[in-house]
């Protein structure tokens, strides 16, 4: 008889979860790998302009992002009404599976081609730069690295570290475009200097700072965030192209109407919400916004930037899972 209630019981929560009536909720949920204090600077400003809006915020990484929307879309549907965060492939495939619903922010026009969908699907609210980092301490300016594609070189054995990009959308992302321009010799090249490919951006910068390996690739907006605090800390900006970002912003699909995200996706997009970005450090895609403090101009770094195409989208949205099984074979067995 306890058998029979706990069955019916998860049949009714399942039932639930599917159901919906078709009316727009006033409650918006934003499923985000912003980190906090980016979020905490949101959220007053989201309120004061959307009072008759709830919004409530799951923050979380990239990948567990992603797990957590594909695991409640199996379950009857994801609670998600706004996605951002840096895994630009998965939203592709996202896209592909008819799972967002196409919509043109106010702003559509001034964003640039290569960081939106053609069909209005997702779009880039928000732009990471992978950069080099070292510590002045241990490694003189006149040999500090120029690229990403020396880090290979023996000079950097035992002195290189990198975030995983079995569990950052960014590092993936950086794993990926210098996996396709150079080839997997370069991570084998990596392996055997003995690269530390572990944790986030925060764990290279720990690894730069107690000088265990003194030299990494680091998001440039956590480089900034030590401006006037750790001057060990010196930024290079690879002669061979620091890696572009995309923090993507998508509305999910819904049986109702998608207005009040809509809005919420338009004021992302505005000088109030742009300008949100920018104190985290994080470019806009909108030029008339100016760059982070201590950064340059964005159409400085732009155009020596490792080139997204449709090409190289369209590749590793179909072999992400082999990208990563390959580099677990080359960077951990």
């Amino acid at each position: 008889m306890k058998k029979t209630f706990y069955i019916i019981a998860i049949l009714t929560l399942l039932f639930s979860c599917q159901k919906d009536d078709g009316k727009e909720s006033n409650e918006i949920w934003i499923y985000t790998s912003m980190y906090k204090d980016t979020i905490n600077d949101l959220t007053p400003r989201l309120k004061k302009q959307f009072p008759e809006l709830d919004f409530k915020f799951y923050q979380a990484g990239s990948e567990d992002i992603a797990a957590k929307v594909n695991t409640e879309s199996l379950a009857g549907g994801t609670k998600a009404d706004i996605l951002i965060s840096s895994d630009r492939f998965w939203y592709e495939e996202m896209a592909n599976q008819n799972r967002l619903h196409s919509y043109k922010n106010t702003s559509w026009s001034e964003i640039p081609e290569t960081l939106k969908h053609g069909k209005g699907y997702y779009s880039t609210v928000s732009i990471p730069v992978m950069v080099l980092a070292y510590n002045s301490e241990a490694i003189k300016e006149s040999e500090a690295p120029k690229t990403f594609k020396e880090m290979g070189d023996a000079k950097w054995n035992q002195k290189f570290a990198t975030g995983s990009p079995l569990s950052s959308g960014t590092n993936f992302t950086t794993m990926a475009m210098l996996q396709s321009h150079y080839g997997w010799d370069y991570f084998q090249r990596l392996k055997r200097n003995e690269t530390i490919a572990e944790g986030g951006n925060s764990a290279v910068i720990r690894r730069i700072q107690s000088k265990e390996r003194p030299v990494g690739w680091v998001l440039l907006e956590n480089l900034l965030r030590f401006q006037g605090k750790d001057d060990r800390l010196k930024i290079v900006y690879p002669e061979d192209g620091v890696v572009i970002h995309s923090n993507v912003m998508a509305i999910t699909k819904k049986d109702h109407p998608r207005n009040n995200a809509q809005k919420v996706a338009d004021w992302f997009y505005s000088k109030e919400g742009q300008e949100a970005m920018t104190r985290s450090f994080m470019y806009s895609p909108l030029a008339k916004i100016a760059a982070p403090v201590g950064a340059p101009a964005l159409s400085e770094i732009l155009p020596k930037s490792f080139p997204w195409t449709k090409e190289f989208i369209d590749k590793v949205t179909k072999v992400r899972s082999e990208l990563k099984e390959k580099y677990t074979e080359i960077m951990f067995q």
